[in-house]
C-alpha cells in the first residue's frame, strides 16, 4: 500500500506539469546520456517535470527522445533492507536490492520496443554526501560502478529481461552509519527509497529506453547476511601508513597566522597478504583523516597541491565529527620510495588564538597531529587503520622481550589494560592493573587478535629505584624489568594468552601516593594531561593505554577483603615443640630489618611435636602483600632457599622440626611490626603482632608474636659484602666500640 501511494504522489506532481506522465530526454548521437534526478532541478510546480535532462541540453525534449516512462518497461529495483558493519574503527552500511524484470509492461505505451529491451546501465540517485565504498551484483563486485555529482552509475550490465525476471542481488556499500541511501525526492524519507533510471537498447534503437521510476519496498524480510561486504582493515596487511614528523611554527601572512601539519605517507616495514585480500598490491585511491574544525587551506601531497574535501561524518552512538579526505592518489607501494612521500595540511588559526588547538580530533589522541586515518584502496577491498605518529616515539622495550613494530589503536587489539585498584596504608601505597586478553579458540571480534607477550608501564624516575612489584601467581615472581635513567620503565615480560586476565601490582614504600607520584609525564605521544602511559605489547602489534585517578575500576573500601589462607582448626601454638620467638626488628632511616627465629622446646617440655623426628614443619608468616612484593622483587630475605613468598599468602618456610633457624629480611621505610605483618587476620590477634602458624604432620599451631627493638641489627647486601669481606646476605650486629678504646688501639 506505501509503494501505491508513493507512485501516486509521484504521478500527481509530475502530471501538475502539463505534459506527458513520463516525458522522455534527448539522446542525440555525441551527446553523452546523463540522469538529472529531481534533486539537481528546481523543486517547485514550475520546474522540468522529468526525472531526466540530457547534460549539455536542459530545455524539454522535443525530438529524438529516449522513452522514460516507467510503465512501459519491465525493470525495477526491490529495496529489502540495510546492515552496518565496523572494519578499522569505522563504520560501513550495506544496502540490499533486488534488481528485476518482473513489472508488467503496458504495450500501448511502449513506442521504443522497450518493453523487450536490454538493461545495459542503471543511474541510482545516491545522496552526493555519502561516499560509495562498494558495489556487487549477484554476489561478485562490480568494477564498472561509478559515483559522481550525478549519482551512482552501475555500468555494463547488458541483462535482457529473461536474466533479470527472477530477480538479480545488488548490494551497495558506503562509509560512514548511513540511515538513507539517497534523498528523498520531496517525498517522506524512508530507507531505502531512491530514485533510479535504467538505459537500455531495443532491437531498432541503441538509445530508445531510459524508464525513469523509483524503489520500491520489499513486503516480506529479508536478513541481511552477515558478511555482505568485507575489507581488510590491519595495517599488517597494508603497505602503506601514516606517520607525524611534526607541526611548523605559525608563519603570519596579511595579519593571518597559518601553521602546517607534515605527515608522510611511508612504507610500512613489512606486509603480509592476508587470505581473503591481497591489500600488499593494493592501489592507494585516498586517505581519510579525522579533523577538527580548523580551516583547512591547502594540501600538497609530495610538494605539489592535491584536491581534498572535507564533511562531517557520524558514527553511530557517537559524536559526529569531521573528516579530510585526500581523493584521486593512485598510488602504489613502489611510489612511496624509501622516505615516503610528505604530505602538509596548512590550516588557519582563530584570530587570537593562544597556539592552544590542533588539526586532529582530540577524541583520537590529545597529542598534536596525532590523527586517526584511514586508507582506502582502489577496489574496496582493503581500509587500513590507526593513529599518525612520530616514527620513533615509542621507548623501545628492554632487550630480549617482543618488540613488535605496529601500533593500532586500543579499541582494535584483544588486549586491554585497565587501572583496577589503589591500596594505601600507613607505610604503603599498591596499585593494581588488570591485563585482559580477549583472544579465545574460537576467534575474537577484533581486527587484531593475539596473545600478550608482555607490558611497560613508565615510571617517574625519581621512584623507579623504589618500586616493588607484585604478581598474581607466585611462579612468576622475578619476571619482571626495571631501568632507570631518563626513560624509567618497569616492564612485565609475560602476560595473559586466550581468554583469560592478569593482575599485576606496583608499591610504592609511602602511604598516600597517587599515579602522579608512580608515572611518567609526556612518556608516549598522546599521553596529554593522563597520569600514566602503558605500553602492551604481542608479537605483532602494541597497543598505548593512558589512564589516571579518574579511571579506577574498583573505589578504595568499596569491596571487602578476600578470605586468607590460614589452615582450620588449628592448636595454641603454645602446644607445639616448635615455636616462633618475638621478633627482633631495627628500623633505620630508610629501611628496616626483621629478624624471625624458631627453636625447639626442650626435650622435657610437655608439648605436642608438629612432625615426627626427622621430618620437617613449615612455618606460615602471615606478611602484608606489600612487604612480600618488596622482598620477591629485590630478594633481601635469607635463607635463599626453603621460601615460599605469595603476596595472597604471606611467607611459608620449610625449617627442621628439632633444629633452630633464624629467617631475616630487609625492606624499604622505617617500618614497625604492625606494617610489615597483616593486621586483624582473626578475630583475636592482638595489635601490632604477626599472625604465625607451625604446621607438620601432625596438625597445625597458631599463634601471635610481637617484636623487640635491636639497634645491633643490620642487614649487609650483597653488593657491598665482597669488599667488606662479609659472605653474601650475612646479618651482623652493629658494635658500638667507644672512641676511648680505639685511641687506646692506636698508641699499642
Amino acid at each position: 500500500m506505501r509503494i501505491l501511494i508513493l507512485l501516486g504522489l509521484c504521478g500527481l506532481w509530475l502530471g501538475s506539469t502539463g505534459g506527458s506522465a513520463f516525458p522522455g530526454i534527448q539522446s542525440n548521437s555525441g551527446l553523452e546520456f546523463m540522469p538529472r534526478f529531481t534533486r539537481v532541478l528546481k523543486q517547485d510546480l514550475t520546474s522540468v517535470a522529468t526525472y531526466l535532462l540530457p547534460t549539455q541540453q536542459p530545455q524539454l525534449c522535443a525530438g529524438n527522445c529516449c522513452q522514460a516512462d516507467s510503465y512501459a518497461s519491465p525493470y525495477g529495483l526491490l529495496y529489502q533492507n540495510h546492515s552496518q558493519q565496523v572494519f578499522g574503527g569505522r563504520t560501513y552500511t550495506t544496502f540490499f536490492y533486488q534488481f528485476h524484470a518482473h513489472h508488467a509492461c503496458d504495450s500501448t505505451l511502449d513506442r521504443q520496443q522497450c518493453c523487450t529491451a536490454t538493461a545495459d546501465n542503471v543511474w541510482i540517485d545516491v545522496d552526493p554526501t555519502l561516499k560509495v565504498k562498494y558495489v556487487s551484483m549477484n554476489g561478485q563486485r562490480l568494477a564498472n560502478s561509478e559515483q559522481n555529482e550525478y549519482g551512482l552509475k552501475l555500468g555494463a550490465l547488458n541483462l535482457n529481461v529473461a536474466q533479470a525476471v527472477s530477480g538479480i542481488p545488488i548490494t551497495i556499500t558506503v562509509e560512514g552509519a548511513a540511515d538513507a541511501l539517497c534523498p528523498p525526492p520531496g517525498l517522506a524519507p524512508i530507507p531505502g527509497l531512491c530514485e533510479l533510471v535504467v538505459q537500455g537498447t531495443s532491437a531498432s534503437n541503441p538509445n530508445a529506453c531510459c524508464p525513469s521510476t523509483i524503489t520500491e519496498n520489499s513486503d516480506t524480510a529479508f536478513p541481511a547476511p552477515d558478511h555482505a561486504f568485507q575489507c581488510s582493515a590491519s595495517l599488517d596487511n597494508s603497505p602503506f601508513q601514516l606517520v607525524f614528523d611534526g607541526v611548523s611554527a605559525p608563519l603570519v601572512v596579511a595579519g593571518q597566522q597559518y601553521v602546517s601539519y607534515n605527515f608522510r605517507l611511508a612504507a610500512t616495514d613489512s606486509c603480509t597478504a592476508d587470505s581473503v585480500t591481497d591489500c600488499c598490491n593494493a592501489q592507494l585511491a585516498y586517505i581519510d583523516l579525522k579533523v577538527t574544525d580548523l580551516p583547512i587551506t591547502a594540501v600538497q601531497l609530495d610538494g605539489k597541491s592535491v584536491t581534498f574535501t572535507t564533511s562531517t561524518w557520524n558514527e553511530p552512538n557517537s559524536a559526529s565529527y569531521r573528516s579530510l579526505v585526500v581523493d584521486n592518489l593512485n598510488l602504489v607501494a613502489d611510489d612511496l620510495g624509501n622516505a615516503g612521500l610528505p604530505l602538509t595540511v596548512t590550516v588557519r588559526l582563530p584570530t587570537g588564538s593562544s597556539g592552544n588547538v590542533d588539526l586532529c580530533d582530540a577524541s583520537s589522541d590529545p597529542t598534536q597531529g596525532a590523527c586517526n586515518y584511514y586508507l582506502h584502496s582502489e577496489d574496496g577491498f582493503c581500509c587500513p587503520s590507526g593513529l599518525a605518529l612520530p616514527a620513533s616515539s615509542v621507548p623501545p622495550p628492554p632487550a630480549g622481550t617482543c618488540a613488535p613494530a605496529t601500533n593500532v589503536p586500543a579499541s582494535e587489539a584483544s588486549m586491554s589494560l585497565q587501572y583496577y585498584e589503589r591500596m594505601s596504608s600507613s607505610a604503603t601505597t599498591t596499585f593494581a592493573f588488570l591485563l585482559a586478553n580477549h583472544n579465545p579458540s574460537s576467534g575474537c571480534d577484533k581486527p587484531y587478535c593475539a596473545d600478550v607477550c608482555s607490558w611497560t608501564l613508565y615510571l617517574d624516575p625519581s621512584v623507579a629505584s623504589q618500586v616493588a612489584v607484585g604478581h598474581e601467581n607466585p611462579a612468576n615472581n622475578g619476571r619482571q624489568i626495571i631501568q632507570g635513567g631518563a626513560t624509567a620503565s618497569l616492564t612485565f615480560t609475560y602476560g595473559p594468552a586466550g581468554e583469560s586476565t592478569t593482575n599485576f601490582y606496583v608499591t610504592l614504600p609511602a602511604g598516600g601516593k597517587g599515579l602522579s607520584d608512580l608515572c611518567a609525564r609526556n612518556a608516549l605521544p598522546g599521553q596529554g594531561s593522563k597520569a600514566c602511559a602503558a605500553v602492551v605489547r604481542s608479537s605483532s602489534v602494541y597497543i598505548m593505554v593512558f589512564f589516571d585517578e579518574s579511571d579506577v575500576i574498583i573505589v578504595a573500601g568499596s569491596s571487602p577483603p578476600p578470605a586468607l589462607p590460614t589452615c582450620a582448626d588449628p592448636r595454641p601454638l603454645s602446644d607445639s615443640c616448635l615455636t616462633v620467638q618475638p621478633a627482633r626488628y631495627n628500623t633505620l632511616q630508610s629501611s628496616s630489618v626483621f629478624e624471625f627465629a624458631v627453636s625447639p622446646a626442650s626435650s622435657s617440655a610437655a608439648c605436642v611435636p608438629p612432625s615426627p623426628p626427622g621430618n620437617s614443619a613449615t612455618v606460615h608468616l602471615l606478611l602484608a602483600p606489600a612487604i612480600v612484593d618488596q622482598l620477591t622483587t629485590r630478594g633481601n630475605i635469607l635463607p635463599a632457599t626453603g621460601l615460599t613468598l605469595d603476596r595472597t599468602d604471606g611467607v611459608r618456610w620449610t625449617v627442621s622440626s628439632t633444629s633452630a633457624a633464624n629467617m631475616t629480611f630487609q625492606v624499604q621505610g622505617p617500618l614497625s611490626i604492625a606494617e610489615v605483618c597483616r593486621q586483624g587476620v582473626t578475630s583475636d590477634q592482638p595489635s601490632k603482632t604477626c599472625v604465625v602458624e607451625v604446621i607438620g604432620d601432625n596438625g597445625c599451631f597458631r599463634g601471635y608474636v610481637g617484636a623487640v627493638a635491636d639497634g645491633l641489627l643490620v642487614w649487609v647486601s650483597p653488593s657491598s659484602s665482597g669488599s667488606k669481606g662479609v659472605s653474601v646476605g650475612v646479618v651482623v650486629p652493629a658494635v658500638v666500640v667507644p672512641s676511648v678504646v680505639l685511641l687506646l688501639a692506636i698508641v699499642l
